[in-house]
C-alpha cells in the first residue's frame, strides 16, 4: 500500500489559509454561538460521540484516529493518555500498539475485525414498548425539582423493566443495558446534563501573612504526628494509633444550608423543565465537630455518660436559643431575627463541648486538640495595647490581664492597684518582666509588650479552652483544606441539593439524612486521610 510520506505531507506545495479565511472559515454566520472547547463539559460530549461511533465500527479505528492525530500535533504522551482516559476505556499503551502495526507492519492485519458474527437488532429494535416507558421515565425525573436523577438511575429502571417483563429472575449483578449506552439513550431523548449555577472563586492564600501562618500550621502538626489518630494510604482505608500521648483532633466550623439551594448540574429536558424559587428562602446555620479517633466521625455520648456529665454540671439541660443534638455539642439554629451564631453562642457550645469530653469512656487518657477557622467569631480578643495608658491612673480598660503562658497554663495581672488607680503599661511591664529601656516612649513600650503573651490576640475561645486544659489552634485564612470537616459540609449539601425540593420542612429532614449517609459510607476516612496528605504536600513544597 502506497501512503505519503511526512515530507510530502508538510510541502511547501500545500495550501495554507490566511488569517482573514481563517475568519471566515470559523465564522461562517451571526447565527452560530461560539463554543468554548476549553469547558470540561465539552469532553461530555466527546465521549458521548465516541460511544455513539464504537457501536458504529470497529472501536479500534476511532482511537487509533485520535491517537494518532493528537501525537502529530505535538501533544505530550502524558496528555494524550490524560485525555483517552478520560473519554473511553481505551489506554495509550493498546493505540501505540496497534499505531505501529498500521505504520510499520501489515493495513490488513490493522483493518481485521476480529469481533465476528453478523450484527443483530438493536436493543430498542427488540423492545420498542420498554424504549417509550423508559422515555416516559426520563421525563418525569427530570421534571421533578430534587436532582437525584442519574444515567445509573435509568439503567436500573430498565434493567428492573426488562426482567418483570420477560417474567425472568436476575442472577446477577450485569445490567441489560450498560451506563453507557443510557448516556447515548438520554442524548437521543433529548435530555442534557448542563450547569445551572455558577461557583464563585477567592484569593489571598499566598498574602504575606497567610504564609506565614501556613508554615506554623504545618509545622505544628508534622512535629507531632505521632500523637494524632492517621490514616493509612490502602485502597480500604484503615486507623493508624499513636503510642505516645494520644491526641484527639476535633474540627470545628459553621455551615448555613438554605432551602433554596440547588445542585450544580442536573439533567433537563428543556421543553419541561421544572420551576425552581430564585427569591429568599429560610435557612438553618449548624455547628458541628469532625472528630479524629477511631469511634465515629461525631462526638456524643451514651445516655450513661451524659448522666454522669449531668451530675457534674447540671447547667447542660438548661434551655437556649442553639438547639442542640442529644448527649452532644453538635448544635443548629434556625436563622431570622437576632439567632445567629455569634462569638458568645460560640463560645457556650465550646463551653459544652469542653464539659462533655471527659465522660467520653473511649476518650479516656487523651489530650485533646481543637481546629477552628480564622473567622472573627472565633478569634475575637478582649484587650488591645491601645486601649491602654502608660503612666499610673492613666486609662485602662480591664481589672486584670488573663493570659496562656508558654507552658499552656492561663496566669493573671492585676491592672489596678490597692488604691482603686490603675498602673499603666510601666508597672505592667515590670510585672511581666519585660525589659525597657530609660526614656521609652509610649510606641516604643507598646512594640515591646506586643511580643509577650499577656497582649498578644489571644482569643476568648482559647482562654476558654486553657481552663479545661485543651489547646486551640486556628487554620490559615483562605486554606479550607486545612479543616476535614469542610468535606463534611461539601457532602452534606450535595446530597441536600440532590433530594431537595426547595421546601424548609424537606430540608430539615435531608439534614440528618446526609450526616447518616456520610457516617456509612465513612468518608470521614479520606477526608482526615486527604487533611495528612495536605500537610505533608506543603512541606513537600516548602511550605
Amino acid at each position: 500500500n502506497y501512503r505519503r510520506s511526512i515530507e510530502s505531507i508538510k510541502s511547501n506545495d500545500t495550501e495554507t489559509f490566511s488569517s482573514e479565511d481563517e475568519k471566515i472559515l470559523f465564522h461562517p454566520g451571526g447565527d452560530i454561538d461560539d463554543i468554548n472547547f476549553s469547558n470540561g463539559s465539552v469532553l461530555n460530549d466527546i465521549s458521548d460521540l465516541l460511544t455513539f461511533c464504537k457501536e458504529q465500527i470497529n472501536p479500534r479505528f476511532i482511537s487509533v484516529l485520535i491517537y494518532m492525530s493528537l501525537r502529530h500535533l505535538g501533544h505530550t504522551w502524558r496528555d494524550v493518555d490524560s485525555f483517552l482516559t478520560s473519554i473511553s476505556d481505551t489506554t495509550i499503551k493498546t493505540c501505540h500498539k496497534w499505531t505501529n502495526i498500521l505504520v510499520n507492519e501489515d493495513f490488513d492485519e490493522f483493518t481485521i475485525d476480529e469481533r465476528g458474527g453478523k450484527r443483530g437488532d438493536s436493543f430498542w429494535d427488540c423492545y420498542p414498548d420498554l424504549e417509550l416507558e423508559a422515555k416516559q421515565f426520563v421525563y418525569q425525573e427530570c421534571s421533578k425539582t430534587e436532582a437525584a436523577f442519574t444515567v445509573e438511575t435509568l439503567a436500573r429502571f430498565i434493567d428492573q423493566r426488562f426482567y418483570e417483563l420477560n417474567n425472568l429472575k436476575k442472577i446477577d449483578q450485569q445490567l441489560v443495558r450498560s451506563v453507557e449506552s443510557c448516556r447515548l439513550d438520554l442524548r437521543r431523548f433529548g435530555v442534557k446534563f448542563t450547569v445551572n449555577s455558577s461557583r464563585p472563586y477567592f484569593l489571598g492564600q499566598e498574602r504575606e501573612d497567610v504564609v506565614k501562618h501556613r508554615q506554623e500550621f504545618v509545622k505544628y502538626f508534622i512535629e507531632r504526628e505521632q500523637h494524632f489518630y492517621t490514616i493509612t494510604n490502602d485502597a480500604v482505608p484503615q486507623w493508624r494509633i499513636p503510642t505516645i500521648a494520644p491526641t484527639i483532633l476535633l474540627c470545628h466550623d459553621e455551615s448555613t444550608y438554605k432551602c433554596g439551594e440547588i445542585t450544580a448540574k442536573r439533567w433537563i429536558m428543556p421543553d419541561n423543565a421544572p420551576f425552581y424559587n430564585k427569591g429568599r428562602e429560610r435557612s438553618i446555620m449548624c455547628s458541628d465537630l469532625l472528630v479524629m479517633h477511631p469511634s465515629g466521625p461525631f462526638f456524643s455520648l451514651t445516655e450513661k455518660e451524659y448522666s454522669e456529665a449531668l451530675k457534674t454540671y447540671p447547667n447542660l439541660n438548661d434551655d437556649c436559643d442553639i438547639n442542640y443534638e442529644k448527649n452532644s455539642a453538635s448544635a443548629a439554629i434556625a436563622l431570622g431575627g437576632d439567632n445567629y451564631f455569634n462569638n458568645q453562642s460560640i463560645l457556650n457550645q465550646f463551653k459544652r463541648l469542653f464539659q462533655l469530653l471527659p465522660f467520653k469512656k473511649k476518650y479516656k487518657s487523651h489530650n485533646f486538640l481543637c481546629l477552628v477557622d480564622n473567622s472573627r467569631t472565633h478569634t475575637a480578643a478582649e484587650i488591645h495595647l491601645n486601649d491602654f495608658g502608660m503612666r499610673p491612673g492613666t486609662w485602662c480598660p480591664v481589672d486584670k490581664i488573663e493570659y496562656i503562658d508558654e507552658n499552656n497554663k492561663k496566669q493573671t495581672i492585676e491592672c489596678y492597684d490597692d488604691d482603686g488607680y490603675s498602673k499603666g503599661l510601666l508597672a505592667i511591664e515590670n510585672e511581666l518582666n519585660v525589659f525597657v529601656p530609660s526614656k521609652c516612649k509610649l510606641n516604643d513600650l507598646k512594640l515591646l509588650l506586643s511580643q509577650h503573651a499577656a497582649f498578644k490576640s489571644v482569643s476568648k475561645l482559647e482562654k476558654l479552652a486553657a481552663e479545661y486544659n485543651i489547646k486551640i489552634i486556628f487554620t490559615p485564612k483562605h486554606h479550607c483544606e486545612t479543616n476535614p470537616i469542610e468535606g463534611y459540609w461539601c457532602h452534606s449539601k450535595q446530597y441536600i441539593r440532590k433530594h431537595t425540593d426547595q421546601n424548609f420542612q424537606k430540608l430539615t429532614t435531608l439534614m440528618p439524612e446526609a450526616k447518616a449517609n456520610f457516617i456509612q459510607k465513612q468518608l470521614h476516612l479520606k477526608r482526615f486521610r486527604r487533611f495528612w496528605r495536605t500537610i505533608k504536600a506543603n512541606i513537600i513544597l516548602k511550605y
